[in-house]
């Protein structure tokens, strides 16, 4: 995993407060976090162990569709990542 700062933007992200949730592990694991920015392509949450999340996850950002995302970098309490 690459620091977020080296990561070029397709899409500019807007700022976000929404609670949502991490999905992996054939729906068995569920992780809380906080969506803290999106965009169409991508966005940044923060989670209390981004280690635990895999390459390629489920996020579910309440109120809205689940959707596939692939993990591209990871920081102490947040991540980013892209939409597949």
């Amino acid at each position: 995993m690459t620091a977020q700062n080296n990561i070029p933007r397709t899409s500019q992200r807007m700022r976000r407060l929404k609670e949502a949730r991490v999905i992996f592990n054939g729906k068995k694991s569920v992780l809380s976090c906080l969506l803290r920015d999106a965009s169409e392509t991508g966005f940044r949450i923060k989670i209390g162990e981004p280690y635990r999340v895999p390459d390629i996850f489920e996020i579910e950002v309440y109120g809205q569709p689940i959707r596939t995302a692939r993990k591209v970098w990871i920081g102490t309490d947040e991540l980013g990542a892209a939409f597949t």
